[in-house]
């Protein structure tokens, strides 16, 4: 190679490097809305955080931006990004602050998880039994986000026309639909900080948050901003075992209130165990279904069900399974697909014999991976032929019934039942598709998606066709 050529390459290297430097330093583009607050979602699940707190943090310190219009970081003084850190005494990482948005979400989790602690331990205020899934018991910590300032004292002749604590309270109560009624003021002093010793009484009307706990039998693993984790003899107790990040544990015991946090007891090995706050466990698996080979159903309702169809071969494995994703047509045939060939492999019996050719014109509309389970679906005879026009649309909760119709037994013995009494949003359905509610309702197959409502023209996610599944296996497997 010539030195030309040589000269080139490395002029080459330098742009490239050039750009890329640029484009990380100066390029930053805020994420829509709706990503921003996904994440915000995502670590408040995994903190142990009533998410909408930390999504009021962000829309009032930032209006949800990371990011200025010229693409540098947003920076307001000393503080930093999307939930405005001020990281003036270190403990975080500067750069990461300023440019990966997910380590700003979790800095600004931590640090109203530090203010919070300040209550639990009686440093500063409190409210109520510091139930952390009551939203009127961060108060306290909320007010102290950015500072201990007498300025959010709503009673001070100093105070703020509105405290930082009113900011977020008007912001989720008028872009998520959540009133959080505020403390008794008239605790409060007006010239001096409240004492530690204060403890205000949590508003008789109050709202919940949206903690998920664990079980007993989880598998979990330690999981945060620290270094060290520490294992106490009791909750709230001593330390008597320290944990680097990632240790791996059982549930043993738990949750127990206390101190603002919920505690469980975690066997770790013959040596170590004991109490730790929920907030640093993120839950892998349990002692049922082992490790959860789905990086997104820790938190979710319908982790087991998922886990049980993967065990029966029903789903396949994947990084992710999208459990609040809708389900198309063809993706429902799919799961039906492969959960009635399973039952027919356990009992060694047809449940419906193949009688009908698949003769579809236009078989391009189809996914490739898809069109073997369609035809099977439609061999049996459980779905119509205008219903495959479009396969890949979502399939609505009627819909989803209708299909499964034919498989179920409908008892004489409720023939007089209106099944209006049970979803009265049934209505505006015809005659047929209220049959088939009704059918799937009293095999078990389904129910209601909320209080007294079947909602049947919503979207059906995957993870309520995954509960659909195993009903029917469980109705039929021997």
């Amino acid at each position: 190679m010539n030195l030309k050529n040589i000269t080139h390459k490395i002029i080459l290297l330098i742009i490239i490097f050039l750009l890329t430097f640029n484009t990380r330093a100066f390029g930053g583009v805020n994420p829509p809305r709706e990503e921003i607050e996904a994440m915000i979602d995502e670590v408040a699940l995994k903190r142990g955080i009533p998410a909408l707190l930390l999504k009021g943090i962000a829309r009032v310190e930032s209006v949800y931006k990371q990011f200025n219009s010229d693409g540098s970081p947003k920076i307001c003084g000393t503080s930093i990004g999307l939930m405005q850190i001020n990281n003036v005494h270190g403990g975080y990482d500067n750069y990461r602050l300023k440019y990966d948005i997910m380590y700003n979400i979790e800095a600004g989790a931590d640090v109203l998880l530090n203010k919070w602690s300040m209550s639990a331990y009686e440093q500063v205020s409190r409210v109520g039994n510091m139930d952390p899934n009551i939203l009127e018991n961060w108060y306290f910590a909320l007010w102290a986000y950015n500072g201990w300032a007498q300025s959010n004292n709503p009673v001070s002749p100093y105070a703020k026309k509105y405290t930082y604590q009113q900011l977020i309270y008007d912001v989720i109560e008028k872009e998520y639909g959540k009133k959080i009624n505020n403390i008794d003021f008239s605790y409060l002093p007006k010239y001096d900080k409240p004492s530690r010793s204060l403890v205000v009484p949590t508003p008789e009307n109050h709202s919940k948050g949206d903690i998920v706990l664990y079980e007993v039998g989880d598998y979990v693993r330690t999981d945060g901003m620290r270094n060290a984790y520490y294992l106490r003899d009791e909750p709230a107790g001593k330390y008597v075992h320290q944990l680097n990040i990632n240790q791996l544990g059982i549930i043993k015991e738990g949750p127990v209130l206390k101190k603002g946090y919920y505690w469980y007891k975690v066997y770790i090995d013959e040596n170590r165990e004991g109490w730790i706050e929920r907030n640093w466990l993120l839950r892998t698996g349990d002692t049922v279904y082992g490790r959860y080979i789905f990086d997104d159903i820790s938190f979710h309702w319908g982790r087991k069900t998922i886990m049980d169809l993967y065990g029966k071969g029903i789903i396949s494995h994947a990084h992710l399974y999208n459990p609040n994703r809708i389900v198309t047509r063809e993706e429902y045939c799919v799961f039906l697909s492969k959960t009635l060939n399973y039952i027919e492999k356990i009992n060694q019996q047809k449940i419906l014999d193949f009688n009908k050719i698949f003769s579809y014109q236009d078989i391009e509309q189809f996914s490739p991976w898809a069109l073997k389970y369609v035809e099977d679906i439609y061999g049996r005879g459980l779905i119509e032929e205008e219903k495959l026009f479009n396969p890949k649309d979502n399939i609505s909760r009627k819909d989803a019934v209708l299909i499964i119709k034919d498989l179920l037994i409908s008892s004489k013995n409720f023939d007089p039942l209106n099944i209006e009494t049970i979803f009265p949003d049934l209505h505006n359905l015809t005659e047929k598709e209220k049959e088939a509610v009704k059918t799937a309702y009293l095999n078990g197959i389904v129910s209601g998606k909320s209080f007294n409502s079947f909602c049947p023209e919503e979207y059906l996610t995957r993870a309520e066709a995954a509960v659909i599944m195993l009903n029917i296996v469980n109705k039929y497997v021997r």
